[in-house]
């Protein structure tokens, strides 16, 4: 594969949606070894980091950018700061990023996980102890901290 191939196939790939540096990279790689195993052909391993450092020059890829993207999807899908914090990980963004955007917003984790809870399971208390266990490991399994939970309870 050649570098102009590689950097038209990112440009494409960043055309449909935002990518991490890490992320693009691994999935890059993952085209190259396609190609050449069709092609039976060697790409140079210098092309890769070419074709990343071309795009960052270009400002086709800002982690930034994405991680504030990624970090606004999942506040709307009522995510809490560590399921946001995982999700984020898992996608390779340095952890200095993440930390940086957490700590920026100024969002209210409590109201966020007391609306969940309302939504999913109304206004009142729960009936009995397995009922509010069930509350519990929804809104630990969407990323709430123990602090915001009790508080609720």
């Amino acid at each position: 594969m050649t570098y102009d191939e590689l950097y038209q196939y990112a440009i494409f790939m960043l055309s449909r949606r935002d990518y991490g540096t890490t992320e693009l990279k691994r999935r890059l790689a993952r085209r190259i070894n396609e190609v050449d195993k069709a092609k039976h052909s060697t790409t140079d391993e210098r092309c890769l980091e070419q074709v990343i450092e071309r795009l960052l020059e270009g400002q086709y890829l800002d982690d930034n950018r994405t991680v504030y993207a990624f970090f606004r999807r999942y506040l709307s899908k009522s995510y809490g700061p560590l399921r946001i914090r995982q999700e984020l990980q898992q996608k390779g963004f340095p952890s200095e990023i993440i930390e940086r955007v957490l700590e920026e917003t100024e969002t209210d984790w409590y109201a966020l996980c007391q609306d969940l809870k309302e939504k999913k399971f109304g206004t009142g208390k729960p009936k009995d102890f397995k009922e509010r266990a069930k509350q519990i490991r929804y809104l630990q399994y969407r990323g709430f901290t123990s602090d915001y939970i009790n508080a609720l309870f």
